[in-house]
């Protein structure tokens, strides 16, 4: 934990992205239970094709030395300019994820159905984001490092892209530190609220980030070099547009201490990086 002045007020920074030098943030915490002894020689998951969720999974299933089947979308122009295998498919790749194509914009049914299809007796089927059973051990811990390091009655900020991360820490937090109140930043606009609701938390608050996600955006861009210069890094896809709208919502916790979990992300950045400086012209 660490204590920074943003926006002129201080504010607790949580950096999960310092975990570990390659898996870490949420999806260290999401994927914590792969690591245990499982039965499975072949995971088998479905996403884009620079998914952080993707390069957390082909990375530890290198490290547990199992199978990894992916099943994206392809790049354009993919199988006749290998220079396009960058970032966190470039990773994955190398650490030995063997992939599965679709047509270039295939939707997310279109991926899950063909993964299902690759399924045996000795798979385990990832769902993309990952399961919230799966997720509350690395959840639980997560909420017992906060209730010990900071205490109180704190605001906890946390990105959410598919849901299972943010509504597995709400249970671990009812559990382990429960005058905590977190509050969720949908950044991917994956009716986080109808999904608190079957999953019985709906006291969870939800604040809607304005960005299509993984768009760039002016703000976005202006936001992390804000935060670059106060000795924060952050991605380009959850945290600096979580920033922008935590801004914005500062004077509703005025009277209260507030944590920011940042959640990594930070390897697989340098496409997005790229995408930036194309269309605005950034060096």
């Amino acid at each position: 934990m660490e204590q920074k002045v943003l926006f002129g007020r201080s504010i607790w920074l949580k950096h999960d992205e310092l975990i570990h030098p390659i898996c870490n943030g949420n999806k260290a915490r999401k994927f914590a239970y792969l690591l245990q002894s499982l039965p499975y020689t072949t995971w088998i998951s479905y996403g884009g094709n620079q998914s952080n969720a993707m390069f957390a999974l082909a990375y530890l299933a290198h490290l547990k030395g199992v199978v990894f089947k992916y099943v994206m979308p392809s790049l354009p122009s993919l199988h006749t300019n290998q220079d396009l295998l960058v970032g966190n498919l470039a990773s994955s790749l190398q650490w030995g994820m063997q992939t599965y194509t679709l047509p270039t914009g295939s939707n997310c049914l279109s991926l899950e159905s063909y993964a299902k299809k690759l399924i045996d007796e000795n798979s385990l089927f990832i769902p993309q984001g990952g399961i919230i059973d799966g997720a509350l051990e690395g959840m639980n811990s997560l909420a017992m490092e906060l209730a010990q390091s900071i205490g109180g009655k704190p605001v906890i900020f946390y990105t959410s892209g598919s849901g299972v991360g943010v509504i597995a820490l709400q249970k671990a937090l009812d559990r382990f530190f429960p005058q905590a109140d977190l509050v969720a930043i949908d950044c991917a606009g994956s009716e986080l609220k109808a999904k608190s609701k079957v999953h019985n938390v709906e006291h969870m608050r939800i604040l809607q980030s304005p960005f299509k996600f993984a768009k760039p955006y002016r703000e976005i861009w202006e936001m992390r070099a804000y935060l670059a210069s106060k000795g924060v890094a952050c991605d380009l896809i959850y945290d600096s547009p979580a920033f922008c709208v935590l801004q914005k919502h500062l004077e509703v916790f005025r009277h209260r201490d507030i944590v920011f979990i940042l959640s990594g992300g930070l390897m697989g950045d340098v496409t997005q990086e790229e995408r930036y400086k194309k269309i605005f012209s950034f060096k």
